[in-house]
């Protein structure tokens, strides 16, 4: 049996992060005038609230923020672009965009860190956001967890 060792270290190592992403510690966020919902991550903390969004902190000075939107005259593209332009001109290098009419994700690094930011366009000239940060040593344990954020995000109540 010479390669049970591996194929069980593999398996471990396979289940280990997907783990985190069962649904207890998951706690259910939204703000309801704003329509959308979220699922933030386990050992996430809340550290602000407002009537429009949330902040909470992780381990190893992980952040994420959550909030709405009201659009105004501008459009979700116009919106979304903007946002990127500030995180460029805040030295974030960005490695991946992608902006459709109803969605728009992008993630960048900076200093050792990773940059996550999604959009959704929910009802009524509104969208809903949420950005997260975290250390670029951790970007596979976070993978998974950035994936069922993405996930998560969404309207509800329009």
């Amino acid at each position: 049996m010479r390669y049970g060792p591996h194929i069980l270290l593999s398996l471990l190592v396979t289940t280990v992060p997907t783990s985190l992403l069962g649904a207890q510690g998951w706690q259910g966020f939204g703000i309801k005038h704003l329509g959308f919902v979220f699922d933030v991550p386990p050992g996430f903390v809340l550290t602000q609230r407002s009537d429009q969004g949330a902040a909470f902190e992780g381990k190893n000075k992980a952040f994420l923020a959550v909030w709405g939107a009201q659009l105004g005259k501008a459009s979700f593209r116009t919106e979304i672009e903007h946002r990127m332009a500030v995180n460029e001109h805040d030295g974030w290098r960005l490695t991946y965009k992608r902006v459709t009419p109803q969605w728009a994700s992008y993630s960048g690094l900076k200093d050792g860190q990773i940059l996550y930011v999604r959009a959704v366009k929910v009802c009524d000239g509104r969208a809903a956001l949420f950005t997260a940060t975290y250390s670029r040593d951790e970007k596979l344990p976070y993978d998974p967890i950035v994936v069922r954020m993405v996930r998560s995000l969404r309207a509800d109540g329009c």
